[in-house]
């Protein structure tokens, strides 16, 4: 988010338009973190305070060089006071929360992330922590500073960017000086486009490629001179700017394509909306809610600081069962409180204060910065003190992505949605034997948590377990899904399987609820009276089932698996700590059911698929067990069993599973030798 001074600097006008526009970015930003109706696209907020800073700084640059007075000291140390102090508060307050709050691996995830927010690389570090098993959590507390870090990044280049564009160019605003910029930002505006194709990731945290945002902010001030003297022209491009930066808060959703050039909306907003007030000195009398609006704007850096980690940590501590408006509204409250305090009793004190106890403010910043380095290191390389919970806590807590990689066989058998195909190892994980029947588990996550209990059930003398599995990769062979680097490939081996002929038999699971909620018939459709189409879900179930009647290789489809709305050995934990209500955390998500039913009846229509319903076998009334033992959650996460649970849930199959694999008839083996995944 922006954080330089509407000023700009000493001896510049205040632009009171400046503070406006940053309350129009936070709250919007605020919106989308809260789930607020209406603010789905809210992320743009950051867009628009990319802009924002974009202009502030080079407004700042180029006034300190027609001077012949700017200084990289000067800048950096102006820079650190503003910033830096409330950052540091923020960080440190979270992390004395989270000591009571976040699980171990969570508070460690948390060490990791405050690190690289103080080393100024927290986007770096999101962007390669990112993961099919990432899930909203306390250990991504920290992960709104990733903006920060992409500006700060900013800050360092684009002084001595500036410095050395002036030797060439004394007056910026020169025709070849603009073509250039242009050139430059839309080159760089069309490169972010063309890397949400290949790495959405990077192209969403890199600072690179989100350059071209900060230089329209650059361009709005360098075309100051074309602004509009017309009042009528100004009320035009402020309500052209606001309608550019809201329509897309409203309209996109988590599913846009974004940044790239569906950022250019509303960072072109922001641009026509400083452009509009350049020549009123930044003084907007008729604003709606000014008053509001300026005193948002003013706190808005120690707003967007707190108002995350509110959220997060309030959302662990209140009980489900208080979720809603009112608690909502609650944690805003909380935020803004906090957000006045650091602003007056932070930053407002430090960005106006050099000189503290007669030590320079950089040299108390410097030393605040190395305490808060060491604890953050000690505390990840601590693994997140997990002594500060008694063992049996310790124990119900002690599996994660880390822990579960051998049982799942991630990067080998299972590839994350960010691995590339190539990853895959087909030797090891694809290969049939031919004096064995050859059982192929194949779909997403919901299936490799079943490999660990089918490696221990299946007799080694008669089955030979093969494993295709893809996180976040639904085992539906006619949808194109381009998410993940390597799910169209690993659908696409799936068919060269059956067509080789070496597959005995396939097993089928995916994370069924997830998938009938995006493509299945709507709430509205399945009304009852009415006739329900076929969804978009059957007709790419139905590619996968027909593949395989196709090539005579039987089905056994495994029902949705135990789901929760919360981690469960967090909630189990939490619940046992301080026996606060859970609501729903504690129970099997009733959408669950429903899609077990839906799917019975599908495979019904298919002779060669037979159904086993997980949660008939292992929940009874809708009642299901939540430890495999006194010491394991049976998920350890939301979704995705634990070793102990993927066998408790083996355990309760074992009968169906039995009955129908022992009625398999092997397949004749037409080939001598492995078979070629194409």
């Amino acid at each position: 988010m922006a954080i330089e001074q509407s000023t700009g600097g000493v001896g510049l006008p205040f632009r009171a338009d400046i503070d406006y526009l940053r309350a129009i970015a936070v709250i919007l930003v605020i919106g989308f973190h809260y789930g607020i109706p209406g603010f789905q696209g809210g992320f743009v907020g950051v867009d628009i305070f990319f802009v924002i800073s974009g202009y502030l700084i080079t407004r700042l640059i180029w006034a300190g060089i027609h001077r012949d007075s700017f200084s990289f000291l000067a800048f950096y140390d102006r820079r650190a006071r503003r910033l830096l102090p409330a950052l540091y508060v923020m960080v440190l307050g979270t992390g004395i929360v989270a000591w009571f709050l976040a699980p171990p691996e969570d508070y460690r995830m948390f060490f990791g992330s405050a690190v690289s927010t103080i080393l100024f690389s927290s986007n770096i570090f999101f962007w390669l922590q990112s993961g099919y098993f990432d899930l909203p959590s306390v250990g991504k507390v920290l992960i709104h500073t990733w903006s920060l870090s992409v500006e700060e990044q900013f800050y360092f280049l684009f002084p001595l960017v500036t410095v050395l564009w002036s030797k060439l160019f004394r007056n910026p605003t020169r025709p070849v000086s603009l073509i250039l910029l242009l050139t430059g930002t839309l080159g760089l505006c069309i490169a972010d486009e063309l890397l949400i194709k290949t790495s959405a990731s990077a192209a969403f945290y890199l600072s690179a490629l989100r350059g071209w945002e900060f230089l329209i902010g650059s361009l709005s001030f360098l075309l100051d001179r074309w602004s509009p003297a017309d009042l009528r022209w100004r009320w035009m491009l402020a309500v052209s700017g606001t309608l550019l930066m809201l329509g897309p808060a409203v309209m996109f959703t988590g599913a846009t394509k974004f940044p790239g050039l569906n950022a250019l909306a509303p960072c072109l907003g922001a641009a026509f909306f400083i452009t509009a007030f350049n020549r009123e000195d930044g003084q907007p009398v008729s604003l709606p809610f000014k008053r509001a609006g300026l005193f948002l704007g003013k706190i808005s850096y120690s707003l967007y600081l707190w108002h995350w980690p509110v959220f997060v940590m309030g959302t662990v501590a209140i009980p489900i069962t208080w979720a809603g408006p009112i608690s909502t509204a609650a944690l805003l409250s909380c935020s803004l409180g906090l957000a006045y305090a650091s602003y007056r009793l932070v930053e407002a004190p430090a960005r106006g204060r050099p000189v503290w106890f007669g030590l320079r403010s950089s040299g108390w910043i410097a030393t605040a910065a190395t305490i808060l380095l060491v604890m953050g290191v000690a505390g990840f390389s601590k693994g997140g003190f997990p002594n500060r919970f008694p063992q049996t806590a310790q124990r119900m807590l002690r599996y994660n992505v880390e822990a579960m990689a051998p049982f799942y066989r991630i990067s080998s058998c299972f590839l994350q949605p960010s691995e590339p195909f190539a990853h895959y190892r087909h030797d090891e994980c694809l290969t049939p034997v031919d004096d064995k029947q050859n059982i192929l588990l194949f779909g997403d996550s919901a299936a490799a948590h079943y490999a660990w209990a089918l490696r221990n059930h299946l007799d080694p003398g008669r089955f030979n377990l093969l494993q295709l599995t893809s996180g976040a990769c639904a085992p539906l062979l006619a949808l194109h899904q381009p998410s993940s680097q390597n799910c169209d490939e690993i659908n696409a081996a799936f068919r060269d399987a059956l067509r080789d002929h070496r597959v005995t038999a396939v097993i089928l699971s995916g994370n069924w609820r997830y998938y009938w909620a995006a493509l299945g018939p709507s709430d509205a459709e399945l009304q009852e009276g009415r006739e329900v189409p076929i969804s978009k879900f059957e007709v790419y179930l139905e590619s996968t089932l027909s593949a395989a009647e196709a090539a005579g290789v039987p089905v056994l489809m495994l029902g949705p698996s135990l789901e929760f709305t919360a981690p469960l050995a967090t909630s189990l934990v939490n619940y046992e700590r301080t026996h606060f209500p859970t609501g729903a955390m504690l129970k099997v998500m009733p959408a669950s059911f429903t899609v077990d039913a839906h799917l019975k009846e599908i495979a019904g229509h298919h002779r060669t698929v037979q159904f086993i319903s997980v949660l008939s076998a292992v929940c009874r009334d809708k009642e299901c067990p939540l430890k495999a033992d006194d010491e394991t959650p049976i998920v350890w996460d939301e979704l995705h069993l634990t070793p102990e649970g993927s066998l408790y849930v083996m355990q309760r199959l074992a009968p169906e599973l039995n009955r129908i694999l022992h009625g398999i008839n092997p397949m004749p083996q037409l080939l001598s030798r492995p078979s070629v995944i194409r």
